[in-house]
């Protein structure tokens, strides 16, 4: 799945995306600031897993595609196991 984002003064959105199975997903951070996520298909991310990009606030307009869930991350670890 693909991450397309209009950024701010731009005709055309740029998007995230390839042809290899790989996954982007989206988080709105509080500050506004958008960051980008890569995740392999079928897989989950590391709950530590840092961004690929981020953008402040000021850069883009809006974002369309798949948001980071909670189920991209996988199952948390439980404290004695």
């Amino acid at each position: 799945m693909s991450v397309e984002i209009k950024f701010i003064g731009e005709q055309e959105p740029f998007s995230y995306t390839d042809g290899e199975g790989t996954e982007y997903r989206y988080r709105v951070q509080d500050s506004g600031a958008l960051s980008i996520f890569e995740k392999a298909a079928g897989k989950t991310m590391a709950r530590d897993a840092l961004p690929i990009a981020v953008y402040g606030p000021a850069a883009w307009f809006s974002v369309t595609g798949t948001s980071l869930g909670a189920s991209d991350r996988g199952p948390g670890r439980v404290a004695g196991f």
